[in-house]
């Protein structure tokens, strides 16, 4: 996958994630967050270089490994 279509992928996912969070319980809701944290060090990752593969579990499992530019 391009890097920029892995960085729109966790973009999107961890919007997913945000939203999933208002719609739960607390705890849950906590859980989403811890999540789309995750995701938002990810994307910095992925967007400064620093990785080239990762998985992803939510929405559903899924490896990425980012193609060289």
């Amino acid at each position: 996958m391009s890097r920029p279509s892995a960085i729109a992928l966790i973009v999107r996912s961890r919007k997913s994630l945000l939203a999933d969070a208002d719609e739960h319980p607390s705890a849950e809701a906590e859980r989403l967050r811890a999540a789309a944290a995750d995701l938002t060090r990810l994307l910095l990752d992925v967007r400064a270089g620093r990785m080239n593969a990762f998985e992803l579990n939510e929405p559903t499992r899924m490896r990425v490994v980012v193609s060289a530019d």
